[in-house]
């Protein structure tokens, strides 16, 4: 038996251990702050709306951000990637389960306080046929039971066969309060959480307002709103132009961007600008490999991986300010670091392209696009619209498989549409954006597993049987033994083509008159502190 008991602690000793992990303002600006500005409002810029913001339909990254302002989970996450107290003040591993100590402070929005037995009632909901939520591939990828005693305080997560990140795993999932299960349409754009602040109102495609929770002291690691320089309002509002939140930023109409293109170079340099660095995989190459899609076909997979110059798309993809990708996953700190790319991905050989092209019967036309029984090899590539440098990527994309036959369709989206084709139609045959994890497990659920039809996250149909026995039993092993596994893994990926790091860099965000700290790849409500 394992038993780790964790007291809270002040909220001081949060933003030293955040500022470890999320970077302190050093690559540009300062990190000098005037006198706390005392019940302000904190605005920050996201690229997009993200659409619902109800925690157990969506993981995507933009909506994780914004509810995160509102929602807790049982325990936070270290600058050295370890659990640390939240809504759980202590734990007990034993063998297959998870017994969390809950706190006796906290309450929802609506002044009900959390019970365990509301806790045990969210995990029953997610893992329920009718309303399965994508964080259970996500975080808790194996059958499991629950209970909770309510007098003892305790929330217990059991899993049916060995999961060695059950811990942290079932501590990320975001608690729901009683209101937000009972009427779950009700939190499509509005709050019922634990969180330091409250959704108040949301207007589509512009922005969402949040007020700060008085009394709130039980954030990760003891973290509190009563410190000053906490703002007393928020606002989050969708801009897509990366130009525009640069000049409010410096115009001072705006606290917090991320600004990943060009305007990087001037905000680097203006003074009062402070920047906080979140490492990422910038760019990402996906197939849809599902029955009647063009990847479905091994050899076109390949032949396409070979045609990608890695070494020239990957500083167009991060406007030079980043390094080729070796790792399936970057978020810091790296669950498994080290190179797993060298040697599994397919090499640039465009001349191989064009023969494993002719091989499979498809000929060249006048225009250059090869064609097959009368059907043109074009594929469509959705991504992202936002940042400027991934359009670029994705023209340099489209032009280097040109140069082996295969004519793209290239399709720019909103964050929602996005998701949208990802999940909803499954209408692509190439999806460029990278998926971050803040561990090898959660991958899997990318890349194997169940498609979005029956709940998961698998959106381009890979099966791939080495993947998955790899995975499996990486999953099973200790955390601490899994990496070997979970590297042999990620590398089946590489070798069948099922996925193509591009580029790794950071997507940092650019505060003013405001600083923030950054755990994995969001901005921590709890840290923003906002100055005169």
């Amino acid at each position: 038996m394992k038993r780790t008991t964790l007291p809270a602690v002040a909220a001081a000793s949060l933003l030293t251990l955040l500022a470890a992990c999320g970077g302190g303002g050093d690559a540009g600006g300062t990190t000098s702050q005037g006198a706390p500005q005392v019940d302000g409002t904190f605005t920050m810029n996201l690229g997009s709306d993200p659409g619902s913001v109800n925690p157990y339909k969506s993981t995507g990254g933009f909506n994780r951000q914004v509810y995160a302002f509102a929602y807790d989970t049982l325990v936070g996450r270290g600058a050295d990637g370890k659990p640390v107290p939240q809504l759980a003040t202590s734990w007990e591993v034993k063998g297959d389960s998870v017994t969390y100590t809950l706190g006796q402070a906290a309450t929802c929005d609506d002044g009900q306080k959390l019970k365990p037995s509301d806790i045990e009632a969210d995990f029953n909901y997610i893992k329920d046929p009718k309303t399965l939520s994508p964080w259970v591939a996500l975080s808790v990828p194996v059958a499991y039971t629950v209970s909770s005693d309510d007098a003892a305080g305790t929330f217990t997560i059991t899993s049916k066969k060995p999961f060695g990140s059950l811990l942290q795993g079932a501590g990320a999932v975001p608690i729901v309060c009683p209101a937000g299960l009972k009427d779950p349409d009700s939190i499509e754009h509005a709050s019922a959480g634990t969180g330091p602040f409250k959704i108040t109102n949301y207007v589509s495609g512009d922005h969402y307002d949040f007020e700060r929770r008085d009394g709130y002291t039980w954030g990760p690691a003891g973290a509190a709103t009563s410190t000053p320089g906490v703002p007393k309002k928020v606002t989050i509002a969708f801009v897509a132009n990366e130009s525009t939140m640069a000049n409010q930023l410096v115009s001072g109409q705006i606290n917090a961007a991320q600004i990943t293109g060009p305007d990087r170079a001037r905000l680097d340099k203006t003074p009062g600008v402070q920047r906080f660095d979140v490492p990422v995989i910038v760019g990402e190459i996906n197939f849809n490999e599902a029955a009647g899609r063009l990847f479905n076909d091994e050899q076109l997979r390949q032949a396409a991986a070979s045609a990608v110059n890695r070494d020239d798309l990957a500083p167009v993809s991060t406007a030079n300010q980043g390094t080729l990708a070796t790792n399936l996953i970057a978020e810091a700190p790296v669950a498994c670091p080290g190179d797993e790319t060298t040697g599994a991905l397919p090499t640039f050989d465009v001349a191989k392209a064009n023969s494993v092209l002719d091989a499979a019967g498809w000929t060249k036309g006048a225009d250059g696009t090869r064609t097959k029984d009368g059907k043109p090899l074009t594929v469509k590539v959705i991504y992202q619209t936002g940042a400027p440098q991934t359009a670029s990527a994705v023209e340099l994309l489209g032009q280097q498989l040109k140069a082996a036959g295969i004519g793209s369709d290239l399709v720019g989206l909103t964050n929602a549409a996005f998701l949208e084709s990802l999940y909803t139609t499954a209408d692509f045959d190439i999806f460029y954006s990278a998926i971050n994890v803040e561990f090898p497990y959660m991958a899997t659920t990318f890349f194997g597993g169940a498609t979005p039809a029956d709940g998961g996250r698998n959106s381009g149909d890979i099966r791939n049987p080495q993947f998955e026995e790899l995975s499996a039993q990486a999953a099973a092993a200790p955390a601490e033994e899994a990496c070997p596994l979970w590297t042999k893994a990620h590398q089946e990926l590489f070798k069948r083509a099922d996925v193509i790091p591009v580029s790794n860099g950071d997507r940092p965000f650019y505060t003013s008159k405001a600083t923030l700290q950054t755990v994995g790849l969001f901005a921590v409500p709890t840290s923003i502190r906002l100055s005169q």
